[in-house]
């Protein structure tokens, strides 16, 4: 009877108490990833203005979520303006070539004051080339898709830029 409790207490001596550094180490890395899950969804508020604030950080706004997941910061331009506002028709049928090459003409006057936007909304937009200028951006909402045209005549070959 007392050789059993010696090999008790001989047994429970080669255990050692949990430590519970493991258990802390996890429970934060737990909390960590939660929280840059919640802080990924873009829970700011959308601030949208159509010209220069006082500050630096009033160039830029929040957008909404776009086509490509985007939800992040642009810089603010001081025209924004829609392919619509010029004739565009997002059906997938009709060609926007020439309603894209009028609406980039356009916005590239505002280039040296602030810059200029160029929504893009929910549909099929049909177009050929045109070329995009500098201070412009090209916005395209979520479910726009532009969607290259099979008509040659609107991908004319153009001279190269000067190296």
């Amino acid at each position: 009877m007392e050789s059993e409790k010696l090999n008790l207490h001989a047994l429970v001596g080669k255990f050692r108490k949990p430590s519970w550094a493991p258990f802390l180490l996890l429970l934060l890395t737990l909390a960590i990833i939660i929280s840059l899950q919640i802080k990924t969804k873009s829970a700011y508020p959308i601030r949208v203005s159509l010209f220069y604030g006082s500050t630096e950080s009033d160039r830029w706004f929040v957008y909404p979520e776009t086509c490509s997941g985007f939800s992040g910061q642009l810089p603010r331009r001081k025209v924004v303006m829609s392919i619509k506002d010029f004739g565009g028709v997002g059906d997938g049928k009709t060609s926007n070539t020439e309603t894209f090459r009028r609406a980039v003409l356009y916005m590239q006057g505002f280039g040296d004051r602030g810059g200029s936007q160029l929504n893009v909304p929910a549909g099929t937009w049909l177009t050929g080339s045109f070329n995009l200028t500098s201070n412009f951006t090209l916005f395209l909402e979520k479910d726009a898709v532009i969607l290259g045209s099979q008509d040659t005549d609107e991908w004319p070959i153009i001279e190269p830029l000067p190296s």
